[in-house]
């Protein structure tokens, strides 16, 4: 299923789906829309079906409830929710549109790629491990973007992401999403797949 999400600063578009024979999706996302900033993450809870899905489901509410910190307070927040739970890995972003800014925040194995128009890239290399509720160092990267930039962020069930060349071709996520999505980009797993666009 294909949710938007869209403002005057930016438009993103996400896809998930739970690992084929599942009902519940062990992945997660959340877009947490506020006038200056917007906050996205996805969640990946460790393994699949119900175990998996309380891991990311609690991760999520802490992103929801804490929008406002600053995002390695958040994940250190999101490391706490795990005492007692399978675990969970993430990456969390935000988006600053006043200082046009990208806050990245990552544990664990979900990617993080951004284009800028004029072809540069950013891919920030994931911390290795997982958040269990065991104290761990929790760190943020800062960087600037330019409007018109695209960024994706994916759990490991996508197994071929959008090339740069197709993502900053997009001229509207509304209109152009769904028909770059094909179902041999995706593994047999919970799936989990989050375009933004910078306006």
């Amino acid at each position: 299923m294909i949710s938007l999400y869209e403002n005057k600063h930016i438009e993103v578009a996400a896809v998930q789906q739970p690992k084929p024979g599942n009902v519940h999706c062990g992945d997660a996302h959340v877009v947490v829309e506020e006038e200056d900033f917007t906050l996205c993450a996805v969640v990946d809870g460790l393994g699949s079906g119900e175990g998996a899905s309380e891991s990311a489901d609690a991760a999520i509410e802490v992103i929801k409830e804490n929008r406002f910190l600053e995002v390695d307070e958040i994940v250190t927040r999101c490391n706490q929710a795990m005492v007692n739970k399978r675990g969970a890995v993430l990456t969390l972003v935000k988006v600053d549109f006043q200082k046009e800014e990208v806050i990245y925040c990552n544990f664990g194995n979900i990617g993080f790629v951004m284009y800028e128009p004029d072809g540069t890239t950013l891919q920030p290399i994931p911390i290795r491990g997982y958040l269990s509720g065991r104290q761990v160092m929790i760190k943020s990267k800062r960087f600037s973007y330019k409007k018109g930039s695209i960024f994706m962020l994916y759990s490991d069930g996508v197994k071929i992401p959008f090339s740069k060349k197709n993502l900053l071709a997009i001229g509207s996520l509304k209109e152009e999403f769904k028909h770059l999505i094909t179902l041999d980009r995706f593994a047999v797993d919970d799936v989990t797949l989050l375009v933004g666009k910078l306006n």
